[in-house]
């Protein structure tokens, strides 16, 4: 599991990582669409789409009132830790490219069930603020060897990543551990998978068709949405004994 951490720091850089927090999945990702969902609340971000097809970097956000840069997680003794949000508070999202063009939606108010529309934002260049975003994590960065195998291999357009974390305090993730979530997608097929180490998923569905994301973990209430076919998805989980909302 991951430890709830308050410090959400995202100066991670690529020149100060250990080596093997430098792995992402291979090939370029386009989601339509990136959900983030809490036991308190769920956000949906509508995506563009990226003329240059150079794929998604990474999507994450600026405080208005601090003027952090806040990754979804950030790294704490080699663990990821979920990043918490202020609800009611105002945050500019920055869509990152590969190629560090990037889309900003400013001012946008974090509140239960909202859903951001980014696609008729226009795609900045290049520019030297982007250049030091590229230097952060990318979405899917691993903090540990993933395992791999033939079934892990995307070999669709319609690829759907992701992380299931965990608020739980004082559990630590371990490999030794059954905890690992298990997610899946029910459309035209289902698939389940086991989350890696990290919580990180990898889900590559067969066609465009509305998905039934399904997760599930030990001492946690399993958890069922709506998803496109092509998405992110950053799911903190809830503990049993806690309430949340269910995503509009």
């Amino acid at each position: 599991m991951f430890i709830v951490s308050n410090s959400v720091c995202a100066n991670f850089s690529k020149e100060s990582a250990p080596e093997d927090t430098l792995n992402s999945s291979a090939g370029m990702w386009h989601p339509k669409m990136f959900y983030v969902i809490y036991p308190d609340f769920s956000l949906r971000f509508i995506l563009p789409h990226e003329p240059e097809q150079s794929g998604v970097y990474n999507l994450f956000f600026i405080s208005k009132e601090s003027g952090e840069t806040l990754l979804l997680d950030t790294i704490k003794d080699n663990k990821r830790c979920v990043t918490q949000f202020s609800l009611k508070s105002i945050y500019d999202v920055i869509l990152l490219y590969n190629n560090g063009k990037y889309v900003r939606h400013n001012d946008v108010l974090f509140e239960d069930s909202a859903e951001v529309d980014m696609r008729n934002l226009n795609i900045q260049p290049l520019d030297s603020v982007s250049k030091l975003w590229k230097t952060m994590r990318s979405f899917d960065c691993a903090i540990t060897d993933r395992e791999s195998d033939r079934d892990d291999m995307t070999v669709s357009d319609f690829i759907i990543k992701g992380y299931a974390l965990s608020l739980m305090e004082g559990s630590p993730w371990n490999p030794s551990w059954e905890w690992r979530p298990t997610v899946g997608a029910r459309g035209t097929n289902a698939i389940t998978k086991r989350c890696a180490y990290d919580g990180y998923f990898e889900i590559d569905v067969e066609d465009d068709t509305e998905q039934t994301f399904r997760a599930r973990a030990t001492l946690h209430y399993n958890e069922e949405f709506k998803i496109t076919s092509c998405c992110g998805v950053f799911l903190v989980m809830r503990g049993v004994g806690a309430a949340r909302k269910d995503p509009q």
